[in-house]
């Protein structure tokens, strides 16, 4: 798949874009093709090392996205495949920034049918902020 990375921490010049594994779903997960994915300051900060405790490299920044369910690990059963979705990453995971992603599907939530995947990537870490 193609992604968006970096193999160490600095500023935007340590970003790539290129060829990384298809994530494949442990059990209670699902793969999601992403459709859209958006951009805050927790990217640039984790890309700088500010949040850099338990990251590996290469690491695929982008905590909010939205897409398709693709693929079902065992057990996962709350989506089916086809269906649309948005999320947040949990940290130190991310990845929102590739053609696909491996998450729970505990962290998923329906995508409502009035709204795009670029506004349900756009609200989905605003909008848990705002709810704290």
């Amino acid at each position: 798949m193609k992604a968006s990375f970096f193999r160490r921490f600095g500023g935007p010049e340590v970003l790539e874009y290129g060829d990384l594994p298809d994530p494949v779903p442990a059990a209670g997960e699902v793969v999601v093709d992403i459709h859209a994915a958006s951009v805050n300051a927790a990217d640039w900060k984790m890309r700088a090392g500010q949040y850099s405790a338990g990251i590996g490299f290469p690491h695929v920044p982008g905590r909010d996205f939205s897409g398709v369910v693709a693929a079902l690990g065992e057990g996962a059963q709350d989506f089916k495949a086809g269906e649309a979705v948005f999320g947040v990453c949990e940290v130190p995971r991310e990845g929102a920034y590739a053609g696909k992603i491996a998450i729970r599907q505990q962290i998923l939530a329906s995508k409502p049918e009035r709204l795009t995947h670029v506004q349900c990537a756009a609200v989905a870490l605003a909008g848990l902020t705002a709810l704290v």
